[in-house]
């Protein structure tokens, strides 16, 4: 049986990136309109015509999208923040391994490394590190230069001093350590061109480019690849009406074929950082636009999905060194219902759950391994659930949960993300060695 996401999706060619120039869009918070949001676009406008198709058949992209679009096609932010145990939660149907081999909870040895990892991490950043003392108003109120002389400290001291380099020299944390100083190199870059901006006669922004590599150097701390959006376009049909995305990094498997861990959308905040909301609501806090240009990269990714067979998609809204980390919980039924009917699938009121179809094989000349899998994980999902909590937090598809804001600059915030992030790290190290 093939792949049915193979006849809602095209798949893209890895050799070279598509050939399309990319565009700044406008895109505000909601109270001071003070973000701008990249976005990537056809050479000509947001929506174009392919002469090289015979049937001239209208092209899309999901940089134009509005939050209403997406909820048009059923996808929908919750109305408040979760925290991270909603992620792992997902897990909770197969016994916490997912077909690619993803591990929840780590145990023995890789749960000792997660400690370590975060212990030595933390250790790091709080003595030499650089940390954002005045909280969400430091993109206003820094002093410049100050940081610019931390950030120049803290490279000089990590990378020169032998009394800070890992206590525990495997691989894994030497990988870490160098990550990190990596990543106050390009936070310094970073730092510098602000001072550029702050010292100019004539306003202007720093470069898109800057945010997008101080924030894939911040997820290498964790072990984690970072891929440009360029080298691969997610194209999916819609009513055969072909729709791509670009995203701006995407954090991929160390394979050949990679498939995806997040779907990464960075956005420049020109003034101050996110409101105080609490309890934090996304609504209130991003632009539609910025919304539902995301939700659109976390669909089109889908097929891509390290997570797919958990029918889910994972993505982070990065604003400067605030994160908020994403997940799309989508059904197969519901994602070819958005192929084959688009914004009917709301109009007309179409069902799209079906907890039948959490893990589907690839082919029929699947493993034998991955057919005892798929079976063993259909049996336990067609078990009443003891666990009273499962079926209160059951998500309907086309839900999109979401975390408040992390910073990574402050300590607080950086130790709630940490764990999480070393999680996956720890997952993809094990999957990437174990397929080569």
């Amino acid at each position: 049986m093939a792949d049915p996401l193979s006849d809602a999706s095209t798949s893209c060619d890895f050799a070279s990136p598509p050939h399309r120039s990319r565009k700044k869009r406008g895109g505000c918070f909601s109270k001071n309109d003070d973000i701008k949001k990249k976005k990537q676009s056809s050479r000509s406008s947001d929506t174009d015509y392919s002469w090289e198709s015979k049937a001239h058949k209208k092209r899309t992209h999901v940089s134009s999208w509005t939050k209403e679009r997406a909820e048009t096609y059923g996808l929908f932010y919750e109305n408040k923040a979760s925290d991270f145990s909603e992620f792992y939660d997902l897990f909770g149907y197969c016994k916490g391994r997912s077909r690619y081999g993803f591990i929840y909870p780590l145990e023995g040895e890789e749960k000792k490394m997660l400690d370590s990892l975060v212990e030595q991490t933390d250790k790091m950043i709080e003595e030499h590190g650089v940390e954002m003392e005045t909280g969400s108003e430091w993109a206003v109120a820094a002093d410049w230069p100050f940081v610019w002389t931390k950030c120049c400290d803290a490279v000089k001291v990590l990378d020169l001093n032998e009394t800070c380099r890992p206590a525990v020299y495997s691989g894994n944390h030497i990988r870490c350590y160098a990550a990190l100083v990596n990543f106050y190199m390009a936070l310094k870059d970073y730092v510098q061109e602000e001072i550029r901006r702050s010292n100019s006669c004539e306003p202007s922004d720093v470069p898109e480019g800057t945010y997008t590599e101080l924030c894939a150097k911040f997820f290498e701390i964790f072990l984690l690849m970072s891929r440009r959006g360029e080298f691969r376009k997610s194209v999916m049909m819609i009513k055969d009406i072909p729709t791509s995305s670009i995203p701006d990094l995407r954090m991929t498997l160390s394979t050949s074929s990679p498939p995806s861990l997040f779907v990464v959308e960075v956005v420049e905040i020109k003034k101050s950082a996110l409101a105080s909301c609490v309890p934090f609501n996304i609504h209130q806090a991003l632009d539609n636009r910025v919304l539902g240009q995301h939700a659109g990269e976390l669909l089109l990714d889908f097929q891509f999905s390290v997570f797919r067979d958990l029918q889910a998609v994972f993505g982070i809204i990065c604003m400067q060194t605030t994160l908020i980390f994403t997940c799309l919980k989508i059904t197969m039924k519901h994602y070819q219902y958005i192929h084959e009917f688009g914004e009917d699938v709301v109009i007309k009121g179409m069902e799209v759950d079906d907890t039948t179809d959490l893990i589907k094989s690839k082919s029929d000349d699947e493993d034998e391994k991955e057919k005892v899998y798929v079976k063993t994980c259909h049996e336990k999902k067609s078990l009443p659930s003891t666990d009273p909590n499962l079926k209160k937090n059951v998500r309907k598809s086309g839900t999109i949960f979401y975390t408040k804001p992390y910073n990574y600059l402050i300590s607080k915030d950086r130790k709630d993300i940490m764990e999480f992030l070393f999680w996956m790290g720890i997952n993809c190290k094990r999957i990437t060695v174990s397929s080569a």
